[in-house]
């Protein structure tokens, strides 16, 4: 079978979960003797095609020298080369991604009649990327995209399915849940010591994530925990604003910022921390909280969306209720301050993602999902 993958952009050059998960499916389509081609933006610096494990990465349309900085004309221009890509290739499945990619797959393969999946991550009323600046404009865009007569929609959590019936009135035979998973093998195989009172978050430097939060906790928690640490992992439009909070907050000792770090060294830093932080409003999964899991680490995160789909609260980690502060600085304190308590949810943790985040497994549930979409 022949797949076609129409990504925003795509691993190394560009690390979120959309990226990883199609990474994590594409190549294991590839070694059971699938072809798979993914095409993506260009970034400046990149080849514009590479072979990454067995996928076909083709990158087209404009160059983006800042990817979180996307403009409307980068998007558009992105939309008419993957039409035209699509048009004069063959494939059996196309599989896009929310958003940009949404639209040119759809209208190519309604052209091809070839079978579409538009895979959805999450929801919202307005988009954090700046390629759309207007909030009425984004909520336009939003509801048409997310309303097309795609062929099957994935989504990654049963919160997103949810919130595409009951905010979308789409009908729910139209969803699947398909969750995202972990490489347990790469994770195993990667060795550090965990480092006392080391916290960590890992994801985009977006207003929705709320890295600042956990900024204004350091700094309180500093003389208390004298020995507090951050790492930051990630870029985004955030950054030069949490840097200069950094300088504000007087704590450049306690607080690190990693970029462009391959996926061994993220797994690397977050077996080194004590506890994952994801303080984000807006997740439709959570990737980074099973990662984390699996290297036997407890994770603290605000309860939104997918969230609560891989945090058992008490068990494996902490939910705590959106943007309350106080409450996140309370419960990072308790685990911080019980080596006991970060072992067992540690372990509980890696339970749960091997039993449900284990992307050998869930390759089974994508390839039956792209088999039945064929002949149907």
């Amino acid at each position: 079978m022949r797949i076609l993958i129409v990504s925003d952009f795509f691993v190394p050059h560009y690390t979120g979960g959309g990226e990883r998960r199609y990474f994590e499916i594409g190549k294991r389509l590839v070694k059971r003797g699938w072809e798979v081609d993914v095409i993506c933006m260009k970034i400046k610096g990149v080849k514009e095609k590479e072979d990454i494990k067995g996928l076909k990465v083709h990158h087209i349309g404009p160059v983006i020298t800042d990817p979180p900085k996307r403009s409307l004309l980068n998007f558009l221009h992105f939309i008419l080369a993957a039409i035209s890509w699509i048009l004069s290739h063959d494939y059996d499945i196309i599989d896009a991604q929310t958003y940009a990619p949404l639209l040119p797959a759809f209208i190519a393969s309604r052209i091809k009649r070839t079978p579409m999946i538009a895979t959805i991550h999450d929801v919202s009323s307005t988009f954090s990327d700046q390629w759309i600046q207007s909030s009425k404009v984004a909520k336009l865009a939003e509801k048409i995209l997310l309303k097309l007569p795609y062929d099957k929609i994935v989504t990654v959590s049963n919160a997103t399915k949810e919130a595409l019936v009951k905010d979308y009135r789409i009908k729910p035979e139209r969803i699947q849940v398909i969750y995202n998973g972990v490489d347990l093998s790469l994770i195993d195989s990667i060795k550090a010591s965990r480092l006392p009172d080391t916290l960590i978050f890992v994801g985009r430097l977006a207003p929705h994530k709320h890295v600042d939060h956990l900024l204004k906790i350091v700094k309180e928690l500093k003389k208390e925990i004298p020995n507090i640490k951050l790492k930051i992992i990630g870029d985004g439009i955030e950054k030069n604003r949490l840097l200069k909070l950094v300088k504000d907050y007087k704590i450049q000792d306690r607080v690190t910022f990693y970029t462009n770090l391959k996926y061994a060294d993220v797994i690397y830093h977050m077996k080194e921390s004590s506890i994952l932080v994801l303080p984000s409003t807006r997740e439709g999964f959570g990737m980074v909280l099973a990662e984390a899991n699996a290297c036997n680490r407890p994770v603290i995160a605000y309860k939104s969306g997918g969230v609560v789909e891989v945090i058992k609260d008490g068990e494996n980690g902490f939910l705590v209720e959106p943007l309350n502060i106080e409450s996140l600085k309370e419960k990072i304190k308790i685990l911080l301050s019980d080596e006991k308590s970060q072992q067992e949810f540690g372990e509980k943790g890696r339970k749960i993602v091997e039993e449900k985040f284990n992307w050998d497994k869930i390759i089974e549930e994508v390839m039956k999902t792209y088999k039945v979409l064929q002949f149907k």
